[in-house]
């Protein structure tokens, strides 16, 4: 029983530092504007949706802005900063110190000054590796009216700096300039579980710029082409999504007409075996994507329906189960299926296409077709959510086992037997809760029950 009781606690004590570095999503910040009534019923204002204790909290916030595009909290889950793609706001919602006139030109003179940066996923912070205090957000900026070229940049914010209410030490760089996909910004963990691989994709045909963010900074690594393989790219672009998988196994860019699916190599970042899958969100035009935190299922949500699909199965088209339909509900204007984005909880949140004042919610999306629970309407909003859920990236994957080396010059990673990589959802649970360890050679597991009797080893 002592052997045990050691390996156990040893275990608890190296998946709480690694867990405790992983709460960057613990904050939504959703709605818009000021708190202020609506005549016909309702509120416009902003709302933070907190998910230190389930069900997440929401909290009515006057903005500064109007509507936040991406979200960061620091490793024990406050709040730093978020962003409309024009300005950068501290945890007091207020413009950050030095955290004006981001992504400045054209399109920032036209919009800036009365609504947020006109596009869809533009926005995503990372944490550097290695920092405990800066957080790097990478955004686009166009300056032609017809959209292209846009550049990719970072600005970089400093949480510690201004007394701790954050600062923004380096603003708009430039990564790239090219013709983009704007709305398509993602990211997932390198293999070595430190550094971050960047994706976006370029706007007229089937290739993606890759850049990689390491305790040294930001890298453009090129540009992979895949347009020999014939696939045509949808016409429409606008308000679509792009994901990788939960486990950074698979990248997906999705639009009206079809999803584009990948392999992804977290060590080499390299994109292989493009795989296209019709669908039609029509007349909506606007689509979701998002996988269960088992990296299994693949959803895809808009307009009337939300698509399951298996992606262990042969045939990934046959495998397509459609697990809600959308019932008419008025909130106070049809809501319907948009973008979507999975919860610290272990659930996929879906945003409406209107200023709702609802959320829908994927409550088991580990679970095979109607299993999975799609809740319509789940969670009352306390205002108007705008159409735009914020940008995030699994902020909780670990390396690959074993880690793989860089490949930007740092030095080869080596296995490290002291970090273990722990997710569990939902957490809490009353019901069942599936447990991912990685390393799990060598590592052994034990439950405890409230008396301390072991009930699991």
């Amino acid at each position: 029983m002592r052997k045990i009781s050691l390996l156990f606690g040893c275990f608890i004590c190296c998946a709480t530092i690694v867990l405790a570095q992983a709460k960057h999503d613990n904050n939504w910040t959703i709605g818009y504007g000021d708190i202020s009534p609506i005549p016909s019923g309702g509120s416009f204002g902003g709302i933070v949706m907190n998910f230190s204790i389930p069900p997440p909290s929401l909290t009515l916030q006057d903005y500064v802005i109007d509507v936040p595009l991406a979200t960061i909290s620091d490793g024990q889950g406050q709040l730093i900063a978020y962003t409309d793609g024009c300005r950068i706001l501290n945890r007091k919602h207020q413009i950050m110190l030095h955290g004006d006139t981001i992504s400045p030109g054209t399109i920032y003179k036209i919009f800036c000054g009365v609504t947020n940066y006109p596009l869809w996923q533009p926005t995503l912070f990372l944490p550097k590796p290695g920092s405990d205090s800066l957080y790097y957000l990478f955004h686009v900026r166009d300056d032609d009216e017809d959209w292209s070229p846009v550049n990719l940049m970072y600005s970089v914010v400093d949480a510690f700096g201004d007394g701790g209410d954050g600062e923004v030490v380096s603003k708009s760089n430039s990564i790239l300039t090219d013709s983009l996909l704007s709305e398509y910004v993602v990211a997932t963990r390198h293999g070595n579980g430190r550094d971050w691989w960047v994706v976006v994709p370029r706007r007229l045909d089937n290739s993606f710029h890759l850049s990689l963010l390491s305790p040294d900074g930001v890298e453009h690594k090129g540009i992979q082409d895949f347009n020999a393989w014939g696939f045509e790219i949808d016409s429409m672009h606008c308000c679509s999504q792009s994901a990788f998988s939960t486990d950074g196994s698979k990248y997906f860019r999705n639009g009206p007409e079809s999803l584009l699916m990948l392999d992804f190599d977290r060590c080499t970042g390299t994109l292989s075996n493009p795989v296209r899958l019709d669908w039609d969100s029509l007349p909506f035009g606007g689509a979701g994507v998002a996988t269960s935190p088992s990296s299994r299922f693949l959803y895809l949500s808009s307009g009337g329906t939300v698509q399951q699909y298996d992606l262990w199965a042969s045939d990934l088209a046959a495998s397509m189960q459609v697990v809600a339909v959308y019932d008419g509900t008025l909130a106070p204007y049809p809501a319907n299926f948009f973008q979507m984005m999975p919860g610290p909880d272990g659930k996929i949140y879906i945003i409406t296409t209107y200023d709702n004042n609802i959320l829908h919610v994927i409550h088991s999306p580990n679970s095979l077709g109607m299993a999975c629970n799609v809740e319509q309407h789940a969670i009352a909003l306390p205002s108007r959510s705008s159409y735009q859920i914020p940008n995030f990236a699994n902020y909780r994957l670990g390396p690959l086992d074993p880690p793989c080396d860089t490949t930007n010059g740092v030095g080869t990673v080596q296995p490290d037997e002291r970090v273990i990589s722990l997710q569990i959802a939902p957490n809490p649970t009353s019901g069942f809760t599936e447990v991912h360890l990685s390393p799990h050679r060598g590592c052994s597991l034990v439950v405890y029950n409230m008396y301390g009797q072991v009930v699991v080893s």
